[in-house]
């Protein structure tokens, strides 16, 4: 493993942190705006945001940049889209958890097709499943969940397969330009959806919106994006998937002081064990193993 770069890891932290704080922002903002028109204002937003970024770069078209570009969209806009609606039955906390699963899924995955499994796959998946029941369920144990977190839970799943597709097509595209075509993709299949669905939202709603929509389009996206594609240059592999899964930490946190979210010790307790699995799964082995 490559020397730690502490100041490209200590923007990775920021990232994490900023991303925390965006479950929070996404849940405040189902208070006044619907959510499938939130998803294609903040993705709107991110997409104009990389624009100028792009173009100051002058790079042409990487050839698989639109065809990889759309796979990674579609999967991101799937899983963004499930996550808005979850929020709306879920807490923030809850919801970091949650769909920080995605890392255990992606090994999962990857045994159901091609790749071998190992003991630290199982583990950390029996560790996840006990970590989201004590999460999830109430003080006494007897109730499950809830519409909200099965949600999350199908949104892990799209993301898992998004972070497939960016491993199949990261390496021929341009990165910023190939997270340029997937927010586009997502601004496009939320926007349709957004009309299918009848969805409207008032300049009031809008306004009302203002702070948790540009938080997550401008900070979370356009800032964050930019930020974690720049520094994971620096740093290895294990150690930027290992750093950037703490936004789920930071998503309890945040949570609590901004939202007054309240957690059980039974519910911290599942926090702590779905944490354990996330790092388990993503300590390098020693073997290279592919996606």
């Amino acid at each position: 493993m490559k020397k730690i770069n502490w100041v490209a890891t200590g923007f990775l932290i920021l990232t994490a942190v900023i991303w925390g704080l965006s479950y929070s922002a996404q849940s405040e903002a189902m208070k006044s705006m619907p959510a499938l028109f939130f998803v294609f204002l903040r993705y709107l937003i991110g997409s104009v945001i990389l624009l100028p970024v792009i173009l100051a770069m002058k790079k042409k078209p990487d050839k698989r940049l639109f065809a990889g570009g759309f796979a990674c969209g579609v999967c991101l806009a799937g899983g963004e889209i499930l996550q808005q609606f979850g929020l709306l039955y879920t807490s923030a906390g809850k919801a970091g958890f949650l769909t920080a699963l995605y890392v255990i899924m992606i090994p999962l995955i990857g045994v159901f097709t091609r790749n071998k499994s190992n003991w630290r796959i199982w583990c950390a998946s029996l560790l996840s499943v006990a970590g989201t029941y004590l999460l999830c369920s109430d003080g006494t144990l007897n109730n499950f969940g809830n519409l909200g977190d099965a949600l999350i839970l199908i949104c892990a799943v799209f993301f898992a397969f998004q972070f497939i597709a960016i491993a199949k097509f990261a390496p021929e595209a341009d990165a910023l330009q190939l997270a340029a075509v997937q927010f586009t993709t997502v601004t496009v299949i939320s926007g349709i959806a957004t009309l299918i669905a009848g969805e409207q939202c008032t300049w009031n709603g809008v306004i009302a919106t203002a702070g948790p929509l540009l938080y997550c389009g401008v900070i979370a996206i356009g800032f964050a994006c930019t930020v974690q594609v720049a520094a994971q240059k620096y740093v290895h592999p294990a150690v930027c998937s290992i750093v950037l899964s703490t936004a789920s930490v930071f998503a309890v946190i945040w949570g609590a002081l901004l939202l007054n979210e309240k957690y059980s010790l039974q519910n911290l307790i599942g926090c702590a064990i779905i944490f354990a699995a996330v790092i388990l799964v993503q300590l390098p082995s020693g073997k290279k193993q592919t996606v």
